[in-house]
């Protein structure tokens, strides 16, 4: 079985899969209006459970890689966030964070349009923040009215691939 290593680097694939595809789909899932949130970066335990989620680890033994890993942290007094220890800890929370990490992963999310559109938005706004801020510690400066029309295309271009459905 597999253990839990702290301050492991994980791929975008697994970031995307966890942040999109489980936290902003479960934000859009309970928001019910046009204000959008900035979630934190997902919890590194979050993101180690998603990349052993994307490998291919059955979900039986995901269940037991969970509840080993809570014990674990919580032999050694290490915190988790309630978001983490919901998931870790309660096998509903859990199964949803399996199935939705996969969905995003395989572009078979099952949401709404809006739902949808809430998600689109939180990729475009973290990936033209991160070009933006790449300019500026590059450069030294804002970026341009041009720079940001070309970003904001590109982005608009990343979010629709991230969330396509295959077909």
């Amino acid at each position: 079985m597999i253990e839990y290593k702290e301050g492991l680097s994980y791929s975008k694939e697994v970031r995307n899969a966890v942040r999109y595809g489980y936290q902003y789909r479960k934000e859009a899932e309970e928001t019910h209006s046009s204000l959008h949130f900035c979630l934190h970066d997902a919890s590194d335990v979050l993101l180690w459970l998603g990349s052993a989620i994307l490998s291919g680890i059955a979900w039986d033994a995901i269940k037991g890689i969970a509840i080993k890993t809570y014990n674990k942290l919580k032999e050694k007094n290490q915190n988790v966030d309630k978001d983490t220890e919901n998931v870790l800890t309660n096998e509903t929370e859990l199964k949803v964070f399996y199935d939705y990490v996969l969905e995003f992963s395989e572009h078979r999310m099952t949401i709404t349009k809006e739902q949808c559109q809430y998600i689109k938005e939180e990729i475009l706004a973290d990936f033209g923040a991160a070009k933006e801020s790449e300019i500026y510690t590059k450069k030294g400066r804002v970026a341009t009215f041009d720079e940001r029309r070309a970003i904001y295309r590109e982005a608009i271009n990343y979010s629709e691939k991230l969330t396509m459905k295959k077909k």
